[in-house]
Protein backbone atom coordinates (compact mmCIF):
# COMPACT_ATOMS: atom_id res chain seq x y z
CA UNK A 1 0.00 0.00 0.00
CA UNK A 2 1.36 3.87 -1.31
CA UNK A 3 1.50 6.34 1.37
CA UNK A 4 -1.15 8.12 -0.78
CA UNK A 5 -3.52 5.35 -0.22
CA UNK A 6 -2.65 5.47 3.61
CA UNK A 7 -3.31 8.85 3.92
CA UNK A 8 -7.01 8.38 2.15
CA UNK A 9 -7.85 5.78 4.37
CA UNK A 10 -7.05 7.88 7.51
CA UNK A 11 -8.29 11.02 6.35
CA UNK A 12 -12.23 8.91 5.81
CA UNK A 13 -11.66 7.53 9.54
CA UNK A 14 -10.96 11.28 10.49
CA UNK A 15 -14.19 12.22 8.82
CA UNK A 16 -16.39 9.66 10.02
CA UNK A 17 -15.11 10.90 13.57
CA UNK A 18 -15.41 14.63 11.94
CA UNK A 19 -19.26 13.64 10.98
CA UNK A 20 -20.18 12.56 14.55
CA UNK A 21 -18.13 15.23 16.20
CA UNK A 22 -21.01 17.59 14.04
CA UNK A 23 -23.56 15.29 15.26
CA UNK A 24 -22.37 16.23 19.33
CA UNK A 25 -20.35 13.40 20.23
CA UNK A 26 -17.08 13.64 22.10
CA UNK A 27 -14.15 11.11 22.13
CA UNK A 28 -12.31 9.30 24.46
CA UNK A 29 -10.21 7.35 22.25
CA UNK A 30 -11.93 5.76 19.72
CA UNK A 31 -14.86 5.83 21.71
CA UNK A 32 -18.13 8.22 21.44
CA UNK A 33 -19.71 9.82 24.24
CA UNK A 34 -23.15 11.66 23.89
CA UNK A 35 -25.18 13.41 26.73
CA UNK A 36 -26.69 10.63 28.33
CA UNK A 37 -30.67 10.48 28.19
CA UNK A 38 -33.39 8.13 29.09
CA UNK A 39 -34.42 6.40 25.40
CA UNK A 40 -36.12 3.51 24.28
CA UNK A 41 -34.27 3.29 20.98
CA UNK A 42 -30.14 3.89 20.91
CA UNK A 43 -28.13 4.28 18.25
CA UNK A 44 -24.77 3.55 19.63
CA UNK A 45 -20.95 4.37 16.84
CA UNK A 46 -19.05 1.01 17.51
CA UNK A 47 -15.93 2.25 16.03
CA UNK A 48 -14.14 0.10 18.47
CA UNK A 49 -15.59 -2.82 16.39
CA UNK A 50 -14.06 -4.25 13.42
CA UNK A 51 -14.20 -7.17 11.03
CA UNK A 52 -12.71 -9.45 9.00
CA UNK A 53 -13.96 -11.14 5.10
CA UNK A 54 -13.34 -14.62 4.43
CA UNK A 55 -14.10 -15.37 1.09
CA UNK A 56 -13.85 -17.60 -2.01
CA UNK A 57 -15.32 -21.29 -2.38
CA UNK A 58 -13.17 -22.88 0.18
CA UNK A 59 -13.91 -20.51 2.78
CA UNK A 60 -16.11 -22.85 5.27
CA UNK A 61 -13.90 -25.91 4.61
CA UNK A 62 -11.04 -23.98 5.44
CA UNK A 63 -13.05 -22.11 8.96
CA UNK A 64 -14.23 -25.86 9.67
CA UNK A 65 -10.64 -27.03 9.96
CA UNK A 66 -9.73 -24.02 11.83
CA UNK A 67 -12.76 -22.26 14.11
CA UNK A 68 -13.85 -23.65 17.64
CA UNK A 69 -17.58 -24.12 16.13
CA UNK A 70 -19.45 -25.89 13.38
CA UNK A 71 -19.84 -23.78 10.42
CA UNK A 72 -21.15 -26.68 8.61
CA UNK A 73 -24.08 -27.20 10.46
CA UNK A 74 -24.76 -23.28 10.83
CA UNK A 75 -27.44 -22.30 8.33
CA UNK A 76 -26.94 -19.43 6.28
CA UNK A 77 -28.27 -16.48 7.48
CA UNK A 78 -27.19 -17.04 10.79
CA UNK A 79 -24.24 -16.02 13.22
CA UNK A 80 -22.31 -18.15 16.00
CA UNK A 81 -19.66 -17.34 18.55
CA UNK A 82 -16.43 -18.74 17.65
CA UNK A 83 -12.61 -18.75 18.29
CA UNK A 84 -9.38 -19.37 16.83
CA UNK A 85 -7.13 -20.93 18.95
CA UNK A 86 -3.37 -21.80 18.75
CA UNK A 87 -2.36 -25.26 19.10
CA UNK A 88 -1.87 -25.05 22.77
CA UNK A 89 -5.85 -24.30 23.06
CA UNK A 90 -5.32 -21.11 23.72
CA UNK A 91 -7.48 -18.33 21.86
CA UNK A 92 -5.43 -16.11 19.48
CA UNK A 93 -9.47 -14.53 18.23
CA UNK A 94 -12.51 -14.96 19.35
CA UNK A 95 -15.75 -13.35 17.11
CA UNK A 96 -19.44 -13.72 16.09
CA UNK A 97 -19.04 -15.65 12.76
CA UNK A 98 -21.40 -14.37 10.14
CA UNK A 99 -22.60 -16.96 7.63
CA UNK A 100 -23.83 -15.52 4.45
CA UNK A 101 -22.83 -18.53 2.91
CA UNK A 102 -20.41 -21.36 2.40
CA UNK A 103 -18.52 -18.94 0.27
CA UNK A 104 -18.69 -15.95 2.17
CA UNK A 105 -18.35 -15.32 6.00
CA UNK A 106 -17.81 -12.38 8.46
CA UNK A 107 -15.76 -12.32 11.52
CA UNK A 108 -17.26 -9.81 13.76
CA UNK A 109 -14.58 -8.85 16.55
CA UNK A 110 -13.09 -5.72 18.43
CA UNK A 111 -11.36 -3.68 16.44
CA UNK A 112 -7.91 -4.26 17.79
CA UNK A 113 -8.48 -8.03 17.40
CA UNK A 114 -8.82 -7.75 14.21
CA UNK A 115 -5.55 -7.97 12.48
CA UNK A 116 -3.96 -10.87 14.86
CA UNK A 117 -7.12 -12.54 13.68
CA UNK A 118 -6.28 -12.00 9.96
CA UNK A 119 -2.69 -13.14 11.01
CA UNK A 120 -3.29 -15.97 12.67
CA UNK A 121 -5.49 -17.20 10.54
CA UNK A 122 -3.85 -16.30 6.67
CA UNK A 123 -1.03 -18.34 7.49
CA UNK A 124 -3.06 -21.56 7.26
CA UNK A 125 -4.95 -20.21 4.51
CA UNK A 126 -2.30 -20.72 1.78
CA UNK A 127 -3.59 -24.15 0.29
CA UNK A 128 -7.16 -23.08 0.46
CA UNK A 129 -9.20 -20.77 -2.89
CA UNK A 130 -9.88 -18.32 0.10
CA UNK A 131 -8.93 -14.87 0.15
CA UNK A 132 -9.03 -12.92 3.99
CA UNK A 133 -9.04 -9.24 4.28
CA UNK A 134 -9.17 -7.38 7.00
CA UNK A 135 -12.69 -4.27 7.14
CA UNK A 136 -11.41 -2.23 10.03
CA UNK A 137 -10.78 0.84 7.56
CA UNK A 138 -13.04 -0.16 4.72
CA UNK A 139 -16.07 -0.57 6.65
CA UNK A 140 -18.08 0.83 9.88
CA UNK A 141 -20.77 -0.98 12.24
CA UNK A 142 -23.14 0.68 14.04
CA UNK A 143 -25.73 -0.72 16.64
CA UNK A 144 -29.39 0.24 17.32
CA UNK A 145 -30.25 -0.50 20.73
CA UNK A 146 -33.81 -1.04 22.33
CA UNK A 147 -36.94 -3.34 22.48
CA UNK A 148 -37.60 -5.22 18.91
CA UNK A 149 -34.72 -3.19 17.40
CA UNK A 150 -34.78 -5.22 14.37
CA UNK A 151 -38.47 -4.46 14.02
CA UNK A 152 -37.22 -0.79 14.37
CA UNK A 153 -34.13 -1.18 12.17
CA UNK A 154 -36.44 -2.68 9.08
CA UNK A 155 -39.58 0.70 10.08
CA UNK A 156 -36.26 3.37 10.01
CA UNK A 157 -34.49 1.93 6.82
CA UNK A 158 -37.86 0.66 5.37
CA UNK A 159 -36.35 -2.42 4.86
CA UNK A 160 -39.35 -4.81 5.33
CA UNK A 161 -37.26 -7.92 5.50
CA UNK A 162 -35.38 -7.07 8.66
CA UNK A 163 -38.42 -7.11 10.56
CA UNK A 164 -38.95 -10.32 10.70
CA UNK A 165 -35.02 -11.39 11.58
CA UNK A 166 -34.55 -13.41 14.95
CA UNK A 167 -31.47 -13.31 17.76
CA UNK A 168 -28.45 -14.64 15.35
CA UNK A 169 -29.29 -14.10 12.18
CA UNK A 170 -27.59 -12.28 9.45
CA UNK A 171 -28.95 -10.58 6.62
CA UNK A 172 -27.24 -8.42 3.98
CA UNK A 173 -29.50 -5.81 2.24
CA UNK A 174 -29.50 -2.90 -0.14
CA UNK A 175 -28.93 0.56 1.65
CA UNK A 176 -27.69 3.44 -0.92
CA UNK A 177 -26.08 2.63 -3.89
CA UNK A 178 -24.13 -0.63 -2.19
CA UNK A 179 -25.02 -3.03 0.56
CA UNK A 180 -24.88 -3.16 4.58
CA UNK A 181 -25.16 -6.56 6.78
CA UNK A 182 -27.14 -6.22 9.64
CA UNK A 183 -26.56 -9.32 12.31
CA UNK A 184 -29.29 -9.47 15.23
CA UNK A 185 -27.54 -10.39 18.39
CA UNK A 186 -30.29 -10.45 20.98
CA UNK A 187 -34.30 -8.84 21.34
CA UNK A 188 -32.41 -5.63 22.02
CA UNK A 189 -29.11 -5.56 19.69
CA UNK A 190 -28.67 -4.95 16.28
CA UNK A 191 -25.12 -4.29 14.27
CA UNK A 192 -25.12 -2.70 10.94
CA UNK A 193 -22.08 -2.82 8.92
CA UNK A 194 -22.00 -0.52 6.14
CA UNK A 195 -18.97 0.69 3.50
CA UNK A 196 -17.52 4.04 5.75
CA UNK A 197 -18.48 6.23 2.88
CA UNK A 198 -22.06 5.15 3.74
CA UNK A 199 -22.26 5.72 7.26
CA UNK A 200 -23.13 9.03 7.68
CA UNK A 201 -26.06 8.54 5.70
CA UNK A 202 -27.09 5.42 7.83
CA UNK A 203 -27.01 7.09 10.95
CA UNK A 204 -29.05 9.84 9.81
CA UNK A 205 -31.98 7.68 9.10
CA UNK A 206 -31.60 5.68 12.06
CA UNK A 207 -31.33 9.00 14.32
CA UNK A 208 -34.68 10.12 12.69
CA UNK A 209 -36.31 7.50 15.81
CA UNK A 210 -33.29 6.56 17.66
CA UNK A 211 -31.67 8.78 20.14
CA UNK A 212 -27.68 8.74 19.91
CA UNK A 213 -25.73 7.17 23.05
CA UNK A 214 -22.63 6.14 23.95
CA UNK A 215 -21.03 3.07 23.63
CA UNK A 216 -21.03 2.20 27.55
CA UNK A 217 -25.01 1.30 26.62
CA UNK A 218 -24.16 -1.39 24.53
CA UNK A 219 -21.30 -2.97 26.32
CA UNK A 220 -22.90 -3.22 29.49
CA UNK A 221 -25.72 -4.98 27.51
CA UNK A 222 -23.40 -7.78 26.48
CA UNK A 223 -22.21 -7.83 29.60
CA UNK A 224 -25.40 -8.36 31.95
CA UNK A 225 -25.84 -11.27 29.62
CA UNK A 226 -22.22 -12.67 30.01
CA UNK A 227 -20.96 -12.43 26.39
CA UNK A 228 -17.17 -12.57 26.38
CA UNK A 229 -14.44 -9.90 24.20
CA UNK A 230 -11.10 -11.07 23.58
CA UNK A 231 -8.95 -8.35 23.18
CA UNK A 232 -5.02 -7.90 22.06
CA UNK A 233 -3.77 -7.79 25.22
CA UNK A 234 -5.66 -11.20 25.81
CA UNK A 235 -5.30 -12.55 23.13
CA UNK A 236 -2.98 -16.30 23.73
CA UNK A 237 -4.07 -16.29 26.96
CA UNK A 238 -7.38 -17.85 27.76
CA UNK A 239 -8.92 -21.66 26.44
CA UNK A 240 -12.39 -21.00 25.35
CA UNK A 241 -14.10 -22.69 28.24
CA UNK A 242 -12.57 -19.96 30.77
CA UNK A 243 -14.71 -17.44 28.78
CA UNK A 244 -17.86 -19.69 28.78
CA UNK A 245 -17.80 -20.26 25.05
CA UNK A 246 -19.24 -23.50 25.27
CA UNK A 247 -21.79 -22.39 27.28
CA UNK A 248 -22.65 -19.90 24.46
CA UNK A 249 -22.66 -22.25 21.29
CA UNK A 250 -18.87 -21.56 20.66
CA UNK A 251 -17.33 -24.87 20.78
CA UNK A 252 -18.91 -27.85 19.40
CA UNK A 253 -17.55 -31.05 20.49
CA UNK A 254 -18.62 -33.45 17.49
CA UNK A 255 -17.38 -31.57 14.39
CA UNK A 256 -13.95 -33.01 14.69
CA UNK A 257 -10.51 -31.71 14.78
CA UNK A 258 -9.19 -28.21 14.55
CA UNK A 259 -6.77 -26.43 15.85
CA UNK A 260 -6.08 -26.80 19.11
CA UNK A 261 -8.94 -28.92 19.22
CA UNK A 262 -7.32 -31.64 21.68
CA UNK A 263 -6.42 -29.37 24.30
CA UNK A 264 -10.13 -27.85 24.36
CA UNK A 265 -11.82 -31.45 24.13
CA UNK A 266 -9.26 -32.93 26.66
CA UNK A 267 -10.07 -30.20 29.36
CA UNK A 268 -14.21 -30.63 28.33
CA UNK A 269 -14.10 -34.18 28.98
CA UNK A 270 -12.07 -34.80 32.00
CA UNK A 271 -13.47 -31.69 33.89
CA UNK A 272 -9.76 -30.31 34.36
CA UNK A 273 -11.58 -26.95 34.26
CA UNK A 274 -9.64 -24.22 37.02
CA UNK A 275 -10.75 -20.81 35.65
CA UNK A 276 -14.00 -19.53 34.11
CA UNK A 277 -15.64 -16.02 33.41
CA UNK A 278 -17.54 -14.74 36.28
CA UNK A 279 -19.93 -11.01 36.32
CA UNK A 280 -18.94 -8.81 38.91
CA UNK A 281 -18.65 -5.53 40.14
CA UNK A 282 -16.56 -2.90 41.95
CA UNK A 283 -16.77 1.10 43.01
CA UNK A 284 -16.68 3.86 40.20
CA UNK A 285 -12.80 4.33 38.98
CA UNK A 286 -10.62 3.86 36.04
CA UNK A 287 -11.68 1.14 34.02
CA UNK A 288 -9.45 -1.57 34.24
CA UNK A 289 -8.23 -2.68 31.05
CA UNK A 290 -8.71 -6.38 29.64
CA UNK A 291 -5.87 -8.76 30.98
CA UNK A 292 -5.61 -6.22 33.94
CA UNK A 293 -5.39 -8.51 37.48
CA UNK A 294 -7.64 -9.57 39.92
CA UNK A 295 -6.04 -10.28 43.68
CA UNK A 296 -7.53 -12.76 46.26
CA UNK A 297 -6.75 -11.23 49.71
CA UNK A 298 -6.57 -14.13 52.29
CA UNK A 299 -5.34 -12.27 55.41
CA UNK A 300 -3.44 -8.86 56.59
CA UNK A 301 -0.59 -11.49 56.90
CA UNK A 302 -0.04 -12.41 53.75
CA UNK A 303 0.68 -10.83 50.22
CA UNK A 304 -2.02 -10.50 48.07
CA UNK A 305 -1.85 -12.92 44.96
CA UNK A 306 -3.56 -13.38 40.82
CA UNK A 307 -6.07 -15.10 41.03
CA UNK A 308 -7.59 -14.20 37.62
CA UNK A 309 -7.76 -11.43 34.58
CA UNK A 310 -10.20 -8.77 33.65
CA UNK A 311 -12.06 -9.63 30.70
CA UNK A 312 -14.11 -6.39 29.78
CA UNK A 313 -15.41 -3.43 32.08
CA UNK A 314 -17.85 -0.90 31.29
CA UNK A 315 -19.01 2.09 33.76
CA UNK A 316 -22.36 1.98 35.23
CA UNK A 317 -24.52 4.05 37.33
CA UNK A 318 -23.27 1.37 40.34
CA UNK A 319 -20.12 1.40 39.49
CA UNK A 320 -17.99 -0.70 37.18
CA UNK A 321 -19.76 -3.70 35.64
CA UNK A 322 -17.58 -6.33 34.31
CA UNK A 323 -16.39 -9.86 33.23
CA UNK A 324 -13.36 -11.59 33.89
CA UNK A 325 -11.97 -15.15 34.39
CA UNK A 326 -11.37 -16.37 37.79
CA UNK A 327 -9.65 -19.51 39.51
CA UNK A 328 -12.63 -21.66 40.91
CA UNK A 329 -10.87 -22.53 43.96
CA UNK A 330 -10.52 -18.99 44.71
CA UNK A 331 -14.48 -18.10 44.20
CA UNK A 332 -15.23 -21.29 46.30
CA UNK A 333 -13.07 -19.99 48.93
CA UNK A 334 -15.50 -16.74 49.68
CA UNK A 335 -12.11 -14.58 49.98
CA UNK A 336 -12.04 -11.41 49.69
CA UNK A 337 -11.84 -10.38 46.04
CA UNK A 338 -9.79 -6.84 44.51
CA UNK A 339 -8.85 -4.51 41.93
CA UNK A 340 -5.09 -3.95 41.82
CA UNK A 341 -5.76 -0.46 42.63
CA UNK A 342 -7.72 -2.05 45.52
CA UNK A 343 -11.23 -1.56 45.24
CA UNK A 344 -13.22 -4.31 46.22
CA UNK A 345 -14.81 -7.04 43.82
CA UNK A 346 -18.39 -7.84 44.13
CA UNK A 347 -19.67 -11.02 42.51
CA UNK A 348 -22.80 -11.50 40.20
CA UNK A 349 -25.41 -13.63 38.65
CA UNK A 350 -24.32 -14.46 35.20
CA UNK A 351 -28.06 -14.76 33.60
CA UNK A 352 -26.78 -18.47 32.38
CA UNK A 353 -25.98 -21.56 33.89
CA UNK A 354 -22.04 -21.55 34.11
CA UNK A 355 -21.84 -25.10 35.81
CA UNK A 356 -23.73 -26.78 32.93
CA UNK A 357 -22.24 -29.45 30.52
CA UNK A 358 -22.64 -29.30 27.05
CA UNK A 359 -21.89 -32.51 26.13
CA UNK A 360 -25.14 -34.12 28.32
CA UNK A 361 -26.93 -32.09 25.31
CA UNK A 362 -27.66 -32.14 22.11
CA UNK A 363 -24.67 -29.96 20.40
Amino acid sequence: MTTDQQMDRQMDRQEWHDFLSGEGASWEGDRTRFPDCEADLRLIDLSPWGAVSVHGPDSQKFLQGQLTCDLVNLPEGHATFGAHCNPKGRMISAFHALKESPDNILLSLPRDLAPIALAGLTKYAVFFKTDLQELNNSHQWLGLQGAGAASRAAELLSVAELSHLEAGAARRFTFEDGEALAHVLNSEQVAILVPLASAPALWQKLAAGATPSGLCHWQLRLISEGIPQLHAETSGIFIPQMLNLHLLGGVSFKKGCYTGQEVVARLQYLGQAKRRMYRGRCASGDLPPPGASILEVKSAEESSKSCGDIVIAERSEQGVELLAVLTNSSVAAGTPLRLEDGRQLELLELPYDADADPLTDSD
